[in-house]
């Protein structure tokens, strides 16, 4: 029996896995608890932490851990890339010419047990280039 079948699905954590695979974005786990808290007012955010990291670890989401941002969840559970604005931390699925995670996570890296493979693509999103923090960046 696999892990991901014997975990016990409470409205709680069913709840939580739909807004996260539900989401356009990558939700960080104040983002889930906000829209969690709409259908159940009562969940706490601890419960909604504890619940991203069981998802996550029985790999129901994707759990991003990007460079200097808070810790974000993905409802696409196949190893893909990232891109991250560097003003606002706005994070979304980024195609990557040349750059196939899936045999790059298969590699065979001598004294090593490679269990998976990450690349965060940096930059600036539409919404703050167009406030002008690309440029200012620039000139840094």
């Amino acid at each position: 029996m696999s892990e991901q079948s014997t975990l016990r699905m409470t409205r709680q954590r069913r709840a939580i896995l739909e807004a996260v695979r539900a989401a356009r974005v990558h939700p960080t786990a104040d983002e889930v608890y906000a829209k969690v808290r709409g259908a159940l007012p009562r969940v706490s955010l601890g419960t909604v932490y504890r619940n991203l990291e069981e998802l996550a670890r029985r790999g129901l989401i994707s759990k991003i851990e990007v460079g200097g941002t808070q810790r974000r969840y993905d409802g696409e559970t196949v190893e893909h890339c990232h891109v991250r604005c560097l003003t606002c931390g706005h994070v979304e699925d980024a195609e990557v010419d040349g750059v196939d995670l899936q045999k790059a996570g298969a590699s065979r890296i001598p004294g090593y047990v490679v269990v998976g493979c990450a690349v965060e693509v940096m930059g600036y999103c539409p919404r703050c280039v167009m406030a002008g923090h690309a440029e200012s960046a620039r000139r840094s």
